[in-house]
Formats: C-alpha cells, structure tokens, sequence
C-alpha cells in the first residue's frame, strides 16, 4: 500500500508542478497536466493515504474524520480544476468548497475527539491553520480575474472609445445598404452602452473597473425591459454582415475579414472547440470588459465602412 502512496503522490505533485509551469508560460498541454494531477489526487493518492492511516491506527477509530476529510479534499480540489479549466459548474463547486473546511471538517473533528487527551492543542492549532489555509485557497479561486488585468481593460475601453469618436467620425460608406445597417448596429451598441452605465451608476469618465456589478451587467444584457439585447445585438450584427457580403464595393479580401470580425453565430467551432460569441467576447461580464467589447465592435464597423469609401 505505502509503494502505491509514494507512486501516486509523486505523480500528482510533478504533474501539478509541471500543469502550473505550463499553465503559467502559456504552453500547450497545461489543461491535460492539471487535470492529470487532480485526477491522481483525488481518485488515487488520498484513497490510499487515508486508508492507509485509517487501517495503521490503534485503535481503529475516527472513522468518520477520514471520510470527511476525503470528501473535503475532493470538492476542493476538483472545484479548483473546473475554476482553472473555465468548465460549466466551477461555481457551485466553490459555493460548497469554500465553507466545506469549517462547517463540516472541524465540527465532526472536535466532536469525534474531544475527550482522547492524546489530540493536543497543538493537533488542533495545526488543523484549525490547515483549515484556514484551504477555505482561503478556495476563495481565491473564487476571484475571476485581478484589479490590474481589469485596469488594463479599462485602458484599452477609453483607448477605443477615443478611437470611434475621433478617427471614424467622419468615415460613411458609399454603400447606402452598409451605411444603414452600420447606423443601426453602432446606434444599439450605443443605447446598450447607456443603459449599462446608467444601471450601474456610472459615467464615460467614471473608474468602470468595479468587480461587483457583473450580475448588474448580465441583467442588461439578457433582461433589460423584458428583453434579450444580446440576440438583438448579434442579428443587428449578421444583418450588417450580410449587407458588407452582397456590397460590390468590397472587395475579396474585405469581406473575409468581414466573415471573421462579425461571426456571431450561436455556436462557434474553432479547432474543434465549441463556444458562444457573447461568452467569448465577455468572458466573465464584468462592466469594463463587456464596454470594451462593444467599443472593439463599434470600432470594426467604422472601420469596414472606412474601406468601402476607398
């Protein structure tokens, strides 16, 4: 039993350590690496040492601690894997993981010894700094994103934003079909713009790096008066792809670029992966990202009726 403990220990640590190195550098294979270490973890390595431990004490008691234990560790662990890999369902794992080390382990712990003078004061202060190093790994995981990466779209917001005011104001199509439906689109993206500043009580000129107005946010973008704007949005932006497609005035090359820009279909296929345009353009739907994302938009659309013009 010990040889399969020190194998499957050893394995999950340098599998972690080399999933967080490729993790960390960007390198291919660091989802497959920390899943491999989770998975080794979890179905292998604390199995066999908790049995183990169980099975080796005299008496056999506690039995109860070990199963707890194990069932801790695992929401954990495999919360923090689904948080790593973006998988559907990380949420739940960490609204149970995180409270999991103080309002399960410990209770069932002090309760089980409390009367063996055998677990000292110093057992229970090494527990209780266990505990609080777990339920503190858990919440940070918990933290989409840091204030410096929000910032940093911020930045990129205000920079686009100047852009379509500035640069492209002046730029039309000759195209009264394209002109049109970029009017259109530029003019929803705009209300949609208002109406998330106005609920989220902020300004143009406002800091807009807040990271609790998300639920705010979706609100907006999925329930705003009873209405979806994120479907209003995407088939604003086909109907303007579709009018840049049929112009004679784009040529070959503009309207490939075009077919990338403006792929809002609900499931996008990229190298075998699969995923929704509104998931990828805002990602966690913080306030400054979703501003940014639709800037970028209004600012690809100035641009493709800049080229029609020449």
């Amino acid at each position: 039993m010990k040889k399969y403990i020190y194998i499957t220990g050893i394995l999950s640590a340098n599998f972690m350590f080399l999933g967080a190195m490729f993790k960390v550098m960007h390198f291919p294979g660091a989802g497959i690496l920390l899943t491999l270490s989770i998975f080794t973890l979890c179905f292998l390595f604390l199995p066999f040492a908790l049995h183990n431990a169980y099975h080796n004490s005299n008496p056999k008691r506690y039995g109860l601690i070990y199963i707890v234990t194990y069932i801790v560790f695992f929401i954990v662990f495999i919360g923090a894997l689904f948080k790593v890999m973006h998988w559907p369902g990380a949420g739940w794992f960490l609204i149970f993981g995180i409270p999991l080390p103080l309002v399960a382990f410990l209770p069932v712990y002090l309760i089980q010894t409390r009367k063996d003078k055998k677990y000292s004061i110093v057992n229970f202060m090494g527990i209780m700094f266990g505990m609080i190093f777990l339920t503190v790994f858990s919440a940070l995981l918990a933290v989409n994103i840091s204030a410096t990466v929000v910032n940093s779209f911020e930045g990129q917001y205000k920079h686009n934003q100047n852009l379509v005011d500035n640069i492209y104001n002046e730029s039309s199509s000759n195209d009264t079909q394209v002109q049109q439906k970029a009017d259109d689109l530029n003019k929803f993206i705009e209300e949609i713009k208002t109406q998330l500043l106005t609920a989220t009580n902020n300004n143009l000129n406002s800091e807009l790096h807040s990271l609790d107005n998300t639920k705010t946010t979706l609100h907006v973008l999925l329930h705003y008066n009873d209405v979806n704007n994120i479907d209003i949005l995407k088939s604003k932006i086909r109907a303007f792809n579709e009018a840049v497609l049929s112009s004679d005035k784009a040529n070959d090359e503009l309207k490939k670029m075009a077919e990338i820009m403006f792929n809002v279909e609900d499931i996008i296929t990229d190298n075998g992966n699969e995923y929704r345009w509104e998931d990828e353009e805002f990602f966690n739907y913080y306030l400054v990202i979703v501003l940014d994302a639709l800037t970028r938009l209004e600012s690809n659309v100035k641009f493709v009726e800049h080229e029609l013009m020449n």
